[in-house]
């Protein structure tokens, strides 16, 4: 296989992981630990070999790294306001972080802004309804935020470019 079909995978991997996430998080407010490591899984494995055919294993270091910062930066605020962020947010931004790091370690942060942002609205209405305590349903806006940070790589760089 060519690196563009093991990164086409990895993105479809990815994009069934974020309809199913968006899914159930959306009508049951949960996101399913199995699915996020076995679509992450699933994800690092294709682009590893995306990385291999390229001959470049520099950009898989790189990858992970960017995937890193992300996640221990979650875990800390995960670990201080446990009831601010659901781990099965958690575990989703850590897979969508992983597939867009593969362009570079700033993309996951874009990513995640791009999620935060298009949240914004349902933010506000969640607050106007149910107050502070209100619970906002993040999945299908973290998933929305990285597919547009993946189609823009896309489109300006390529796949493995």
């Amino acid at each position: 296989m060519t690196a563009n079909v093991l990164v086409w995978a990895a993105i479809g991997a990815w994009a069934c992981l974020g309809a199913h996430a968006s899914y159930t998080d959306l009508r049951t407010a949960k996101i399913s630990r199995r699915a996020c490591w076995t679509a992450g899984l699933t994800v690092a494995v294709l682009l590893a070999g995306a990385a291999a055919q390229l001959d470049d294993p520099l950009r898989w270091i790189w990858t992970l790294a960017g995937t890193a910062a992300v996640a221990l930066l979650l875990e800390i605020i995960y670990r201080w306001q446990p009831d601010k962020l659901g781990y099965g947010d958690v575990r989703l931004i850590v897979v969508n972080s992983l597939l867009v790091a593969w362009w570079g370690p700033a993309w996951p942060w874009w990513a995640l802004l791009a999620g935060a942002v298009a949240a914004w609205p349902a933010a506000l209405v969640t607050i106007a309804r149910q107050g502070r305590r209100g619970r906002v349903r993040w999945a299908p806006w973290l998933a929305a935020g990285t597919a547009v940070v993946v189609a823009w790589r896309i489109s300006d760089v390529g796949v493995s470019s």
